[in-house]
């Protein structure tokens, strides 16, 4: 039975005692009298007898040390790994490390959330995982709830600016907020990159593909015949195919370790060796915290392995790429090996193109290059992704067909379970989809015109 104990004389001197599940005793100090403490103590033996009682010494456990214990249970991709790795290390640790878990909650969380100079989208990022892993410490046992749970943790109020002059008002940006195109858009950036560049921009938008899906597709996936029964007629089409082993190209950062690091050392240790020899000055560069690896693997999830129609003039754009490209994969980078690409360096790439660019002069060892006015400031491939949807949402498309395009799951819906892609549904798609790229490359060659 719980009981009381006197432990000193300041405001709170009584402790209460109770059994624990496993026969100990547990004590929880802090009570200014007896019957408080004796109260406590038998609330918490009932909660053992009935089978929800949750350790107090569990829930004074710091965030830092419960990270390993959460990251540990995780089965995610790599990519995944590290993102959570990068969000902990610069954001969640420095800033709840010490902090026990049953005194984390919303408030605490907005406000650290409003003292962060980083992108709100990185902040909101970093506050959707630590109500991850509250949840998972209330699964484990070590909070009775997530306080967190279903809480909305960031203002989307105008940001009020104090300095500025004569009452004016600055918003902040909206950094989620992706730039989609109009089928000009696309088609002037289509023309604009030209060769391979400007064919990636133009699938993009016209087929929906992740980035990593694109990068990654094999021509062995690609124009691929298909023939559905149409009104009792033949209705052909041509698809290609995300592979659910290999069908994404993926990017992640390791960690260096062990041998890796003993290898780049070496490697460095050569390179001074080399400079020193020619009597050449070099420092000894910055060990790396991590390396950067491209490789081919499952795409984002199960329902991201399928086909998508191609319509018919990106089918004849391909074919002509095809015919010429001399690569295994459709949409590696130009030069002699083919390499794939990386993110930031097709990035360099897209850029100018949509941003503009200033106009250089002929100089010495440097031929020049023109001005670019810009065409869509902002755009993304991942923009090309919400272009596609947001046409197939203009053009009507069946949700179901939009899913299906898209590589999204359908879950907890009755609707997604009864209903069915139809062969009508596929070719009203991809009329739709000729009709914007006739419309868009008329548009865009009548503004050049």
């Amino acid at each position: 039975m719980a009981y009381a104990e006197k432990r000193g004389t300041g405001k709170t001197p009584w402790r209460a005692r109770y059994k624990r599940p496993d026969g100990t005793l547990g004590s929880e100090p802090g009570f200014r009298t007896k019957k408080a403490a004796e109260d406590w103590g038998e609330d918490q033996e009932a909660a053992i007898r009935a089978g929800r009682w949750q350790d107090p010494e569990k829930a004074r456990t710091p965030f830092a040390e419960f990270v390993p214990i959460w990251m540990a249970a995780q089965k995610v991709a790599p990519a995944t790994v590290i993102k959570r790795q990068r969000l902990l290390t610069r954001h969640l640790i420095p800033g709840f490390g010490t902090t026990k878990l049953c005194e984390i909650n919303i408030f605490t969380a907005r406000a650290w959330g409003n003292k962060q100079t980083c992108a709100q989208s990185t902040v909101n990022h970093a506050l959707t995982l630590l109500s991850m892993i509250l949840t998972g410490a209330a699964d484990a046992g070590y909070l009775l709830a997530n306080p967190m749970y279903g809480r909305r943790r960031q203002s989307d109020r105008a940001v009020h600016d104090v300095s500025q002059q004569q009452g004016e008002v600055a918003h902040a940006p909206d950094d989620d907020e992706e730039v989609w195109a109009q089928p000009e858009d696309a088609y002037r950036l289509y023309q604009r990159l030209g060769g391979v560049e400007g064919l990636m921009v133009a699938s993009a938008c016209y087929t929906g593909l992740r980035w990593g899906e694109l990068a990654g597709l094999h021509r062995s996936n690609v124009l691929l015949p298909r023939v559905d029964d149409l009104d009792g007629k033949p209705f052909e089409r041509t698809v290609l195919r995300i592979d659910p082993k290999v069908g994404a190209l993926h990017e992640v950062e390791f960690a260096l370790e062990g041998e890796e690091l003993a290898s780049w050392h070496k490697a460095e240790d050569e390179r001074l060796a080399a400079c020193l020899e020619k009597g050449w000055k070099a420092n000894r560069r910055k060990e790396p915290k991590g390396q950067v690896r491209l490789y081919l693997g499952p795409p984002k999830n199960k329902t991201s392995a399928r086909e998508v129609d191609l319509p018919p003039f990106l089918v004849k754009l391909w074919e002509r790429h095809l015919a010429e490209w001399s690569h295994d994969y459709v949409f590696c980078t130009p030069g002699a090996a083919g390499a794939w690409w990386r993110r930031g360096n097709y990035s360099r790439v897209l850029r100018p193109a949509a941003d503009g660019r200033d106009a250089i002069p002929v100089k010495r060892g440097f031929a020049g290059r023109g001005e670019w006015a810009p065409i869509l400031p902002g755009f993304t491939m991942r923009g090309a992704r919400h272009t596609h949807d947001t046409w197939m949402k203009e053009d009507r498309v069946d949700r179901a067909l939009r899913f299906k395009t898209q590589g999204w799951a359908v879950t907890g819906d009755i609707e997604g379970v009864y209903e069915h892609v139809t062969p009508q549904m596929r070719k009203e798609r991809l009329d739709a989809l000729e009709a914007r790229w006739e419309r868009g490359k008329r548009l865009a060659l009548a503004q050049v015109s």
